[in-house]
């Protein structure tokens, strides 16, 4: 009874594992943003080495009568069970990395000093203690510094990871706090309790091991949600490139077809100025067609711009950076401005940062006319979860809620006429769409001014 009741619990025991490891296989990693994904595989391949382990535990329990006890043997058993610990070892310090503790450097410092002295002492007990004792008490140490120890610094760092995980806007923390847990419980069912000690001792082990695999799968279907939204936004994303390809070459086509007679009305003044006589008012009735006819030619270039398609070309970009060059295209302009700039230096977003900073570079130049009065504007960029934000703050007069729905669309402006064509802030929402993001405008709190938001992804 005994014998088959033992067989249950480690065929359990094993499964779990080998559980662990297949769960997280069958999980496409590779395009994951998440910073725990690189360590996975290493887990997937401790709960693999790991179940392997107990399985040949089992199996050699059962037909231990055939076994005759050797130095082999036991050497063989220590070994697997020491290479399943160092897999777990390597996945907690690969945690570790990813933690925001300040301590990181002493940590680090006290695992070597660890693993040195267990090294160390490994050695010393060799040469003094005899072989019965050598293998229980490395047994007792491997069971210490690696499960133990490995688990409760996988435990914790995983207990870290996990709270930043909301703020990083990926959701719920709490399935990894769960897994965090189970870690440290399993580590302490395996670090500090032997199979001597009774049957009890094995199904702690299970259970815990239980309490892993089912907290883990809760935990990974952050990856799931994250896959699935990663698809919908390339769907989306390709939809909108579409729409935005065959919007821009017909607007190219009728902005060609338009430049052409511009610029062979612009040539017949010309030779109607000089072939005229020298008349003061036909001078000024064809300075005024010539003005008409740059407008025009102005216009149909900015149509230009705006419907050419252009694929964006990701890399990383600090934010800081760009906003920096943006402000050093308007130096001139600034010039008796204020401009207070609050944003994050490790502040990094995936996206085209030529285009990235044509729009900052058009807001700031927005801000600076609002603001002529009061020559002031302020610049913020910070994190909002999965998102970058960065607003230009200006205090000029503000706009009115009819006019702020209206000013993304094509060729409306506030400014004076003849002083702006209408599509730098359509050209801008452009361009933050075909990231991802969006292009708001509000008037600030107070009522003194305007700020203009960008809200873009920071990875894709």
């Amino acid at each position: 009874m005994d014998m088959l009741l033992i067989f249950k619990i480690y065929l359990i025991y094993g499964l779990m594992f080998f559980a662990i490891f297949f769960c997280i296989l069958f999980r496409d990693l590779h395009e994951s943003q998440i910073r725990l994904a690189p360590t996975l595989p290493l887990l997937a391949a401790f709960g693999l080495i790991h179940g392997i382990h107990e399985w040949s535990e089992l199996y050699l329990i059962i037909y231990q009568h055939e076994f005759a006890s050797s130095a082999a043997l036991t050497v063989f058993k220590l070994l697997k069970l020491w290479l399943s610990y160092i897999v777990l070892g390597i996945f907690a310090w690969r945690v570790l990395e990813i933690t925001d503790w300040q301590n990181k450097s002493w940590i680090r410092l006290a695992v070597l000093v660890v693993l040195i002295i267990f090294v160390t002492n490994l050695f010393w007990r060799h040469d003094h203690e005899n072989y019965a004792f050598f293998v229980h008490n490395t047994e007792m140490q491997i069971r210490l510094v690696f499960s133990l120890g490995a688990s409760l610094l996988a435990g914790c760092a995983l207990y870290n990871f996990a709270s930043s995980l909301e703020q990083d806007g990926y959701g719920s923390s709490i399935p990894f706090k769960l897994t965090s847990i189970a870690f440290i419980g399993y580590g302490i069912s395996t670090g500090l309790f032997t199979t001597d000690l009774g049957l009890w001792v094995l199904v702690l082990r299970t259970i815990f091991a239980t309490a892993l695999l089912v907290t883990l799968w809760h935990a990974l279907r952050i990856f799931d949600i994250e896959k699935d939204k990663q698809k919908k936004a390339t769907l989306h994303q390709s939809h909108q490139d579409a729409k935005l390809k065959e919007l821009g070459e017909l607007t190219s086509a009728v902005a060609h077809e338009i430049k052409t007679p511009i610029s062979s009305a612009m040539m017949s003044c010309d030779l109607l100025s000089k072939q005229l006589p020298d008349n003061e008012d036909h001078q000024r009735q064809i300075d005024r067609i010539r003005y008409g006819l740059a407008r025009a030619a102005e216009i149909s270039q900015e149509v230009l711009s705006y419907a050419h398609y252009k694929p964006i070309e990701r890399e990383s970009v600090l934010l800081h950076e760009v906003i920096e060059s943006a402000l050093a295209l308007n130096h001139y302009r600034l010039s008796g401005f204020k401009v207070d700039k609050v944003v994050s230096r490790d502040l990094q977003v995936m996206a085209d940062k030529g285009l990235l900073e044509q729009v900052l570079s058009n807001l700031i130049t927005n801000a600076i006319d609002a603001s002529q009065n009061k020559n002031y504007i302020r610049i913020v960029g910070y994190q909002d979860k999965l998102n970058a934000i960065v607003r230009v703050i200006d205090l000029g007069s503000g706009m009115p809620i009819s006019l702020i729905e209206k000013a993304t669309q094509p060729f409306f402006t506030t400014k004076p006429k003849g002083e702006g064509t209408g599509m730098g802030l359509a050209l801008s929402k452009q361009i933050i769409t075909q990231h991802g993001g969006t292009l708001n405008l509000f008037n600030n709190e107070d009522g003194d001014g305007l700020t203009a938001e960008i809200q873009i992804p920071r990875k894709i």
